[in-house]
């Protein structure tokens, strides 16, 4: 049995506590935030016990693998804290702030005994996988062009507010079209070519929508969208992908039968009724260290899709396509 710590429970670590009890092999032990009130929830939520800090749960509760959800400028604190108490690691998206955070993420978890995943959850959402396999098959030809969106809901609240704060959390590039960019990796291989705009810094406070285009060193292009919103709405995914004998086509809001999971006051369609992909990739971490093998997203693979959302941001920055 893998007994699991996580650290920060806000919007992603309530729903990694919902998504744990449906991975078998692995029990939720303790929960660990510096908020009072997300740890009385904690305690209420789940009748276990509730620490102030990674630290106090290292010292005082035998864990096996500490579940990073803390802010993304936390996650190299923590990742060092749970390494240095030899724990198996998951880390939520994205892997850091910076490459040199991120760079360094990768150094500690190179040649360690435990296994360190990234939680990339779209990888494990079934419908983008089924996708990938259909462009794996031939079913669409040679891949010409993929556009994604992703939105629509509202602003996402966290501790502080902390989404709202660029510095800490990058925006709607890298905390959320992150998640596509990561996808369009996983299909096409590396990114040549970043351009991006978004309207950060020209319209009002929490309100921000962004385009991204790719040229994969494949040939292929990728036109990436997403917004943050003010004001209540339908969270919803769109992908498109055309080849040379067809179109692949997915609506989140039309296709298929969706999960509602809400935490923190943020609604998320999160799969199929059936499926829920948080634990899909938490399942994924338990069978990794189970056979002793690598989980699907590795610290490495986290930090070259980390690289091509910062190339983003750079390009928002400049006006100017960013080679990589």
């Amino acid at each position: 049995m893998i007994r699991v710590g996580i650290v920060g429970y806000g919007t992603i670590g309530r729903l990694h506590a919902q998504a744990w009890q449906e991975v078998p092999g692995s029990k939720l032990a303790v929960v660990a935030d510096c908020d009072a009130a997300s740890l009385e929830k904690a305690q209420n939520d789940w009748n276990l016990p509730a620490v102030a800090s990674v630290d106090e749960m290292l010292e005082k509760y035998d864990v096996d693998l500490i579940d990073i959800c803390v802010p993304t400028p936390l996650h190299e604190s923590v990742m060092r804290r749970a390494i240095e108490g030899d724990k198996h690691v998951f880390c939520e998206k994205p892997l850091a702030r910076s490459l040199e955070e991120g760079q360094r993420m990768v150094e500690l978890s190179s040649g360690y005994q435990q296994k360190v995943g990234i939680g990339h959850v779209v990888r494990f959402t079934p419908a983008y996988q089924k996708m990938r396999q259909s462009i794996k098959d031939g079913e669409v030809g040679e891949p010409g062009v993929i556009r994604t969106f992703r939105g629509g809901s509202q602003f996402p609240m966290g501790y502080q507010n902390w989404f709202a704060d660029f510095d800490q959390s990058g925006g709607v590039i890298l905390d959320l079209l992150i998640h596509d960019l990561d996808y369009c990796r996983w299909l096409f291989g590396d990114v040549e070519r970043v351009y991006a705009q978004s309207t950060r810094g020209r319209a009002e406070e929490q309100l921000e929508h962004a385009m991204i285009v790719l040229r994969f060193k494949n040939g292929v292009i990728g036109h990436v969208e997403g917004s943050w919103t003010n004001f209540p709405g339908q969270f919803y995914t769109r992908v498109e992908m055309a080849g040379t004998n067809g179109l692949i086509s997915f609506d989140s809001r039309s296709t298929e039968p969706i999960r509602t999971m809400t935490a923190a006051g943020v609604r998320l369609q999160v799969g199929p009724t059936a499926v829920n992909p948080y634990a899909l990739e938490l399942l994924d971490m338990v069978e990794a260290i189970k056979e002793d093998r690598e989980p699907l997203i590795t610290p490495h693979d986290a930090y070259e899709t980390l690289n091509v959302a910062l190339a983003a941001l750079e390009s928002v920055r400049t006006g100017q396509v960013v080679k990589l």
